[in-house]
């Protein structure tokens, strides 16, 4: 839609000429105005004092001689011309004389008066004041005349402006029709642009433009060629890129993509996940070349198993895993059947490689609900490795979904809480069973929830292992017990698993904060022997490492389940805390007693001090000192408390 408001740019031209000049006539005939005004009325009253100033020597010399009758004579002849209104004469401020024309009255507001001091003669004593009413008609006449003069003036070099802006008008009339020539131009479309022939500027105007709509034509057609290539490649590229999404490389089986797009389109289904037990023992033996070769062999029979098989779809998921889908839900018997059918049938199935014969067993998991199929046929699969069963099919008394609903929400639980530093460090002393006092702590990790609960870490650090976020509880540990006793005179002890020791960056950072709190003489660090200590090596290496440093160790729950004497003999220890498996009977269990007693032997004659773990009532504890064990750890003493002043 034109916008009414566009002009031309011919008429704003003409536009900005006419008001330029009219701003400029205007200051011009303001300023020149005022000037001839006042140059108009300066003339009259300059007329009017060369008057009175020739009267005056006559009336001074009548009012000196006391002639009265010759001072009206003169008002009247002075009356006679015909810009004096009126004449007073005034003798010592009395009026002698007052004499006024017949147009006094009609002109009296139209009119200045001029005042005359009169002096005796030959002296500059004044003896009277002469008073002349004077016209200013002429005055109005002038200026009448005047503004006539300075109007015609006006409207000549008004005339003259507006024919200068037709005439400028006319000559950018062109432009304005190369203009309106161009305003539908398009690439595709040539246009005829007039004025081509014409031998001024006008003409190499349009001529240039020409040329321009000729190279943009020109070019506009490359691009239009590029553009077509451009478009045909994008479309080869889009799907190649497609194949590769939906497309396994290797065998060349749709991907785990597809499986999820067919699940996401349809509303009935079923799903079976095949998984090849044992595959990695093919490649570390043969190798991953050999492992490649017998999946795109295995992918090739099982593609001839279901080629007939219009509602079910093969797809590889990843590395060994495989899966058949089932676009319409079958009978649960065919169902099951099926999965029986492809167990039997691999297991028949014998692969080669370099004359080599190789055999394959699989596991298959199974889901019959379209809902969250994916996720409950692997946790079906899952769950068969788990019983050593080649097929399972998923339902609700597994109870695995739950346990994997639980993990995550823990998960989360331990990202919140570490975010918000809610993971603190409890402390419970160990007391020295000679003196009774306080010989040390050890630092006991927790969880504080939104309840601001209290929560033990046998609820989160087998989680935190599988969720990779131990290593982050181990240095938010490491961190504030370090911050806690660096000034405190007590020894403290830390918890540490094989999985900390044999990790370069956790080692290092203990090395950091040891030395920046100044605790290397009093920490203790506790290595669990329950996680069956196997790499002596490396846990040897950290503990000389940290003796270095003038750190001690401690071997945490000694006697549970692996335990063995070797520990102690090639590990250079200082401490051994007793598990409070043996410790919790001690009282009355003849056989932990002669376990305990022959640790403790064995740690005395190492120099090693011994800690009895978990004591729970008064008779442990006593039986604990008779047996010599060096210190006592347990609830009956004292419980874990957030500060050490509460003990």
């Amino acid at each position: 839609m034109k916008n009414k408001n566009t002009k031309s740019l011919s008429t704003k031209i003409i536009l900005s000429i006419i008001l330029v000049f009219f701003i400029i006539i205007f200051v011009i005939f303001a300023v020149f105005e005022k000037i001839n005004k006042e140059a108009f009325y300066n003339i009259e009253i300059e007329k009017a004092n060369i008057i009175a100033k020739t009267i005056e020597p006559l009336m001074a010399l009548n009012i000196y001689l006391g002639m009265q009758n010759k001072i009206e004579q003169f008002s009247l002849q002075l009356l006679e011309n015909p810009d004096i209104l009126a004449v007073r004469v005034f003798k010592n401020d009395k009026i002698i004389n007052d004499i006024k024309s017949k147009e006094y009255e009609d002109n009296i507001n139209n009119s200045f008066v001029i005042k005359k001091s009169i002096l005796q003669p030959n002296t500059d004593k004044k003896i009277g004041t002469l008073v002349i009413v004077y016209s200013n008609q002429n005055y109005k006449k002038l200026i009448d005349e005047y503004t006539k003069w300075t109007a015609s003036m006006l409207f000549a070099l008004g005339v003259v402006f507006l024919l200068f802006g037709i005439y400028i008008k006319k000559l950018l009339s062109p432009l304005r029709t190369i203009a309106k020539s161009l305003k539908h131009y398009s690439p595709n479309k040539e246009i005829e642009i007039p004025f081509t022939s014409a031998n001024n500027e006008i003409g190499l105007i349009s001529n240039a433009l020409n040329n321009m709509q000729q190279k943009i034509s020109q070019y506009s057609k490359k691009q239009q060629n590029i553009n077509n290539y451009l478009e045909e490649k994008v479309n080869e590229k889009t799907l190649e890129l497609r194949k590769q999404l939906y497309i396994d490389n290797l065998t060349e089986l749709p991907n785990r993509f597809s499986l999820l797009n067919d699940i996401s389109c349809t509303d009935d289904g079923a799903l079976l996940i095949i998984n090849i037990d044992d595959f990695k023992e093919i490649n570390d033996f043969f190798g991953h070349i050999a492992g490649d070769d017998i999946l795109k062999k295995f992918s090739c029979k099982l593609k001839g198993m279901f080629e007939n098989e219009h509602n079910i779809e093969l797809k590889r998921l990843y590395g060994d895993e495989f899966a058949l889908f089932f676009m319409q839900k079958p009978s649960l018997e065919h169902f099951i059947k099926t999965a029986k059918k492809l167990i039997y049938t691999v297991g028949e199935m014998i692969f080669f490689h370099e004359n080599n014969e190789v055999s394959l067993r699989i596991t298959i998991g199974g889901a019959y609900e379209i809902e969250k199929v994916l996720e409950k046929a692997d946790i079906a699969l899952k769950s068969a490795k788990k019983q050593q069963k080649p097929f399972l099919l998923y339902n609700e008394n597994l109870n695995i979904e739950k346990q994997y609903k639980s993990n995550m929400e823990w998960v989360k639980k331990l990202k919140k809480a570490i975010k918000q530093d809610k993971i603190v460090p409890y402390f419970q002393p160990i007391f020295d069973n000679s003196s009774d006092e306080i010989a040390s702590y050890e630092c006991l990790i927790r969880l504080i929830d939104d309840n601001d609960k209290v929560i033990g870490p046998y609820e989160f650090l087998t989680i935190a292992k599988k969720s990779r976020l131990y290593s982050s509880l181990t240095k938010i540990m490491i961190e504030k017990s370090c911050c806690k006793f660096e000034h405190i005179n007590c020894d403290f002890s830390i918890n540490l698993s094989a999985e900390d020791i044999i990790n370069p960056k956790i080692v290092e950072y203990i090395k950091q904060k040891i030395k920046k709190h100044n605790v290397s003489n009093r920490i203790i660090f506790e290595i669990l022997e329950s996680e069956n200590i196997e790499n002596y090596e490396k846990i040897s290496y950290f503990i000389n490492e940290m003796k270095k440093l003038g750190c001690r160790v401690a071997i945490d729950d000694f006697g549970s389940g692996y335990s063995n004497f070797e520990h102690l003999l090639q590990l250079n220890i200082d401490y051994i805390k007793i598990d409070g498996t043996l410790i919790k009977n001690l009282d009355n269990d003849l056989n932990a007693q002669v376990v305990v007693q022959t640790i403790v032997d064995f740690a005395n004659r190492l120099n090693i001090l011994t800690v009895a773990e978990f004591v729970h009532n008064k008779a442990v504890h006593q039986k604990v000192k008779n047996l010599k064990i060096d210190r006592t750890q347990g609830f009956f003493l004292a419980e874990p408390q957030k500060n050490t002043n509460n003990f």
